[in-house]
């Protein structure tokens, strides 16, 4: 099983304590957030990461040649990481994952242990991780699902709770009976099938579409459209947290306080 994280972003909301390093190096209890995944990764199985760079990529470089690393990890540079969203840091990675099974993460997430492994026993080969414990706003990145735990849509366009569905206008909605939300926190694993399906589809959206705001879950919504089968995984109340702001980096810390 290999990984690929998505460490492209500048992290303005955190600054200035993003202002000489990337979100992803901002540490926590004297480790980066970036050591911490490829920990969890190793202990999950993982044979090597992908790393996406864009921001400040020579702090992550200089940071991987100098660190004791769990596993092997390589980069691969998104130059266009100011001007695209973060689809085409999934798409830079093509030469490097197509055909193969990967998991995919966002670079600024805190995770428990378990929560990979718990993906990874998920029976349907591609899979994302998703959180039911409380309703997702309207900022969220929203999964709906079937009755069998299917994920029929993905989108912050998705009407969150007393959201009006007008906020769909313009996209392929799921069935309303479909529409029971889950926040989806960054992390879904890819089978070696539909690797090669999903880049393509990041291709068309932002490509050839010119959608160069997309999002790497727009891929998979229109994925699903044409018949695409991901699962979920319920991360069943575990203790994670992205990390996009001062008071998300503050739960972060508490976090790594209790659990360490």
């Amino acid at each position: 099983m290999r990984a690929l994280i998505l460490a492209a972003g500048m992290g303005s909301r955190l600054l200035p304590l993003t202002a000489e390093v990337p979100k992803v190096l901002v540490e926590l209890a004297g480790k980066s957030l970036l050591e911490r995944m490829l920990a969890r990764l190793y202990e999950a199985g993982a044979s090597e990461a992908v790393v996406v760079t864009g921001y400040r990529r020579d702090a992550i470089e200089c940071w991987l040649e100098r660190a004791n690393l769990p596993l092997p990890v390589r980069t691969v540079h998104n130059e266009d990481y100011e001007r695209l969203n973060n689809a085409h840091s999934v798409f830079v990675a093509r030469d490097a994952l197509a055909g193969t099974e990967f998991v995919k993460l966002d670079g600024d997430l805190l995770l428990p242990a378990g929560l990979l492994e718990r993906l990874l026993a998920c029976p349907h080969p591609s899979a994302a991780l998703i959180d039911t414990s409380e309703a997702p706003d309207a900022e969220a990145m929203k999964a709906s699902l079937r009755a069998d735990g299917t994920i029929s849509g993905f989108g912050k366009w998705l009407p969150a709770i007393g959201q009006s569905a007008d906020s769909a206008i313009g996209h392929s909605c799921p069935e309303a009976s479909d529409l029971r939300l889950a926040e989806s926190i960054g992390i879904e694993r890819i089978a070696a099938a539909d690797s090669a399906h999903l880049f393509a589809a990041i291709e068309r959206i932002v490509h050839r579409e010119g959608r160069l705001d997309a999002y790497y879950e727009d891929a998979y919504h229109r994925m699903i459209l044409e018949g695409f089968v991901m699962g979920s995984v319920d991360t069943d109340g575990a203790a994670w947290t992205e990390i996009d702001d001062a008071r998300d980096l503050a739960r972060a810390r508490m976090l790594v306080e209790t659990t360490t």
